[in-house]
């Protein structure tokens, strides 16, 4: 049977990467799935042992687009004016430790990288999709032994974001209710590509991480935690030893 080296099955993935079929995007309420083609099933059943195989710890990609920080008109109000560079890198800086703090039980890293196998970009707004009339906080497409790719957009979390914050908040409090928000979307799109179908939206708990909906005040201003998931995640990427971190 052909092997697979780490390099050669990271070589491999960006190929098939690059050859889609067809595609379906959803939502944050939803799951995607990319489907590919391949010139040998050989070839995806080396890749996946190579996979299982390697050493390197699994990294999920977490960064922001050019110009996506354009705070929409809805918002606007509630912040008196535009965000400022020291605002825009606090909410950067928030969505990430979000994300980090999420994911630090288990042996997964979160980079910036545009390579890493899971993505999420922030962008200023998502594309309009024709099955859903609202516009969504995220989407991701679910590739499998490929990987994943979504986005988040901003204008949605800020609008939400600005929403539901108290009467008496601050200015400095709604700005980092939009990177908890952008944080914690990202981590629900990671979730739908690292587990694809085997996972599934808790409705039951609006606290949750797994809750498929962005619209909801704890989002921004309360505590999330993983419920159903937690136990797929621990299987998949194993805890980290001597965190002692539960969900």
């Amino acid at each position: 049977m052909m092997r697979m080296s780490c390099r050669a099955w990271t070589a491999c993935a960006r190929a098939l990467r690059r050859q889609p079929l067809s595609q379906q995007s959803s939502g944050t309420t939803g799951d995607g799935i990319h489907m590919w083609r391949t010139s040998a099933a050989t070839i995806a059943m080396s890749a996946a042992m190579a996979m299982s195989a390697c050493s390197v710890t699994p990294t999920a990609g977490f960064w922001y687009e050019r110009n996506a920080l354009v705070l929409p008109a809805e918002a606007a109000p509630r912040l008196s004016g535009a965000l400022t560079n020291e605002e825009m890198t606090s909410i950067e800086e928030l969505s990430r430790a979000e994300i980090e703090h999420a994911f630090s039980g288990f042996r997964l890293g979160v980079t910036s990288s545009h390579r890493a196998f899971w993505r999420v970009a922030v962008v200023q707004s998502l594309p309009q999709r024709p099955d859903h009339p609202l516009p969504d906080a995220g989407e991701s497409f679910a590739m499998g032994f490929l990987g994943g790719a979504g986005a988040v957009g901003f204008d949605v979390v800020a609008i939400e974001a600005a929403h539901y914050s108290p009467v008496n908040a601050s200015r400095q409090r709604v700005v980092e209710s939009i990177g908890r928000g952008i944080g914690r979307v990202a981590v629900h799109e990671f979730m739908h590509q690292m587990l694809g179908p085997a996972v599934a939206h808790n409705s039951g708990d609006v606290n949750s991480y797994e809750y498929g909906s962005a619209d909801r005040q704890s989002q921004y201003y309360g505590e999330l935690h993983w419920t159903t998931a937690w136990p797929l995640l621990e299987r998949k990427f194993g805890l980290r030893t001597g965190t002692g971190i539960g969900h």
